[in-house]
Order: structure tokens, then C-alpha cells, then sequence
């Protein structure tokens, strides 16, 4: 008979053991989970009060995260000090009177007594103390068997984990929120400083105020309507802020000479993308291709660039979207050399170009931005901001679905 008693014990311990595993790795919210895990503590050994405390060790207390048959809740903490601590047994079961001969008990003893406590059990998981347990008075017998002790351990052990595991996802939230922040300021930093070298690049050219931002605005529009990621669209964004870095070192005189330009003083100016590189290369960039996309910027589809000559496939999509983004702003501004196209010139300039200067599925691409955002389709436009207002959107919007129909036949 007692033997029968003791297998049933047992099948319904494991059974509750399984349903406790069920309860603290279930989709629930922490909150719930371990309410329910307690629930079915105290359904194990037939307790109608407990409750579940989690330790905070910066307080050095024990406060309390749910319960159950309390009515008052209002002492939800127990001191706990590093004394108390190191004297627990890990997730051992402590009778009251075991309690009483600890140091936790004397400075506790309200607090104990609102949660009904008969038994205590110290949480530990991974030699940390994480939590306790406190479970009022038994409805069958008072004490625990042996084999019930055993079985209340590895109850304790399971809880204490999942707290562990809650504390560290916790912590680690919070660390990564600080780097995240810690990022966003030392990005912003970093782009301003980027800002700032651009404003003295444009400088050196008084025809050329905010043209590298402007670049980079037309760029970051073109690659994303070609659906680049995030990090490749911040690429670009850069090249186009320093794809004239190089300027840095050439007169200001031959920068803002004009047309009337020698052959050694032209030589001179081709030399700035290579410059833009032989400067950025040395910087250890998170973006591999921007130094690439700098020094190629001025080269052509059809080979006659510079400073390599490449054509055709040789050119990356980030080169090809830098060469017509420069060019474009080059157009619809003032230059030493000649005054500004308007916006239907400088189309049909675009248009005149491909194939040869432009590639035709990025300027097709650059079409098709600008046509959205004359439309008003874009979340935010990022070209027509910095173009001329003076011209009429119906003859513009048909113009580009003209090229734009005309490239995709």
C-alpha cells in the first residue's frame, strides 16, 4: 500500500514537474509565467499562500514579484545581506525554525509573518543569488518527506533559472539600449564631422556651396529606389559628402579659373579623385566600396574618364550613381564656365549622355525618382528640394515619362 502511495507520489510529481518546465519556457510574459510556475508549486504540496520574491542586489533586498492566497502585500521586501547569503544552502528548503536560528529572521520578522512563511527557499542559479520562495502551512502534513524536499530543490532550481535568465535579458537589454544610444551619439558626431569637411571642401569653391551635400542627397535618393540596404545607402551618403576631398590640396585659383584652363592646370583638377583617394584609403572606414566610389566618380560608360579610364562593367552601381549625381548638381548650378541649365535642359543633357558619360538603367532610375517626387510619391524628397522652384511640374512630369518610357522600350 505504501508502496502504491509512494509510485503515485512520484508520477504526480514528475507530472508537475513537467508542467512547471511547460509554464517558465511558455511564449506568456515573464509576469504570468511565474505566477503560474507558483501555482503550480503550491498545487505540488498543497499550500493555499505563498509567494515568489526576486532579489535586487544594488537595494539588497528581496522583493516580491508575485504571490498567492495574500491578502496583504504591502511588505514586499525582506533585507537580505551578503551574510545572510553566504550562510544558505543553495535552493535548499528551510523549515521555520531553521529561519529563526539564521541572521535573515530577526530583522525580517514581519515581513515573514505577512507572507505566511513556513518554509524558505534561497534561489541560486550559477552560484548567484537570484530570488527566494515562501510557502505558508501545508493542508496535509506539516513537514516535508524527504523525497518532497528533493523534489522542491529541483523545482527551486528550475524557478531560479528562469530568473537568472530574466535578469541577464534584462541587463543585457539595458546594454545594449547604452551602446545603442553610445552609438547613435558617436554616429551623429561622426556624421557632423563628415558635414564639416564637406562645408570645407565647398568652400574652396565659392561655385560650389553645398554641392557635396547636395550629391549626397541625389545618391541616397537613386540607391534607395534601387533598394539598397541601409548600410550601402549610408555608403554612398558619405562618398557623396567626400568625393571632393581631394580639391583640398589644388589652388583655389584653378579651382575657380573657368573654361580658360591649361592643359597643365586641367591635369591639375583631373588629379582631385585620385587625391579623394589616396586620402580615404587611409582611414579605416566601416564601408568598403566608399573609397572606390570616390575615385571613380569622373569616370564615363564609354571609357574616356578619369583617373582610370574604366567603361562599361567596370563601374560599379555606386560609381555610376555618383557620376550622375555630381554631374546633374554641376548642371543645375552656376559654374566659373557657363551659368546654370534649367532643369528641362539639364533632362534633356542627361538624356543626350547616356550610353556614353551616364549609365541608362541608373539614369533611368534617377527619372524615375524625380518624376515620384514631382508627383509627390516619396516619403520625403531628397532632389527637388534643391533644384529651382521656377519650373512648370506638367511639362517636366511629361518630359521625364517620355525618357523614362523611351529607356524602358
Amino acid at each position: 500500500m505504501a508502496e502504491k502511495r509512494n509510485i503515485t507520489r512520484l508520477i504526480f510529481s514528475i507530472s508537475s514537474l513537467v508542467d512547471l518546465g511547460q509554464e517558465v519556457t511558455s511564449a506568456k510574459s515573464f509576469n504570468e509565467r511565474m505566477k503560474t510556475a507558483l501555482y503550480v508549486v503550491t498545487g505540488m504540496f498543497s499550500v493555499p499562500k505563498a509567494a515568489l520574491l526576486v532579489y535586487n542586489s544594488n537595494q539588497q533586498r528581496l522583493k516580491l514579484l508575485t504571490h498567492k492566497g495574500l491578502k496583504d502585500t504591502t511588505w514586499g521586501n525582506i533585507h537580505v545581506k551578503a551574510k545572510h547569503i553566504k550562510s544558505f544552502s543553495k535552493n535548499e528548503p528551510y523549515s521555520l525554525s531553521k529561519i529563526k536560528t539564521n541572521f535573515l529572521y530577526n530583522p525580517n520578522t514581519e515581513a515573514l509573518e505577512k507572507f505566511h512563511t513556513k518554509t524558505f527557499i534561497p534561489l541560486f542559479a550559477k552560484d548567484e543569488f537570484v530570488g527566494a520562495i515562501c510557502l505558508g502551512k501545508r493542508l496535509s502534513r506539516p513537514s516535508y518527506l524527504r523525497s518532497e524536499k528533493n523534489v522542491l530543490k529541483v523545482v527551486a532550481n528550475q524557478i531560479a533559472i528562469t530568473l537568472h535568465n530574466s535578469s541577464l535579458f534584462r541587463r543585457l537589454t539595458n546594454k545594449v539600449n547604452e551602446n545603442k544610444k553610445l552609438y547613435e551619439n558617436m554616429r551623429h558626431i561622426y556624421n557632423d564631422t563628415i558635414k564639416a569637411f564637406a562645408a570645407a571642401i565647398d568652400a574652396k569653391d565659392v561655385y560650389t556651396k553645398n554641392h557635396s551635400f547636395r550629391v549626397a542627397k541625389y545618391a541616397v535618393a537613386i540607391a534607395g529606389e534601387l533598394g539598397w540596404k541601409e548600410k550601402d545607402v549610408e555608403a554612398i551618403y558619405v562618398a557623396g559628402l567626400l568625393h571632393d576631398i581631394g580639391k583640398i590640396t589644388i589652388d583655389r585659383g584653378v579651382i575657380n579659373k573657368g573654361e580658360d584652363l591649361s592643359v597643365s592646370e586641367l591635369s591639375e583638377i583631373k588629379r582631385h579623385p585620385q587625391i579623394s583617394y589616396d586620402i580615404l584609403s587611409k582611414i579605416n572606414f566601416p564601408w568598403k566600396d566608399l573609397v572606390h566610389f570616390v575615385k571613380h566618380h569622373h569616370e564615363r560608360i564609354d571609357g574616356r574618364g578619369y583617373p582610370d579610364s574604366l567603361q562599361g562593367e567596370e563601374l560599379s552601381d555606386g560609381v555610376k550613381i555618383l557620376a550622375i549625381a555630381d554631374a546633374f548638381d554641376a548642371m543645375t548650378t552656376d559654374r566659373p564656365y557657363r551659368k546654370k541649365l534649367s532643369l528641362t535642359e539639364a533632362l534633356h543633357e542627361v538624356k543626350k549622355c547616356l550610353g556614353t558619360q551616364f549609365d541608362r538603367r541608373i539614369s533611368n532610375v534617377f527619372f524615375r525618382v524625380l518624376q515620384k517626387e514631382i508627383k509627390g510619391e516619396t516619403k520625403e524628397a531628397q532632389i527637388l528640394p534643391h533644384l529651382d522652384k521656377g519650373f512648370n511640374p506638367t511639362v517636366i512630369t511629361s518630359l521625364l515619362e517620355t525618357i523614362t518610357a523611351e529607356l524602358s522600350a
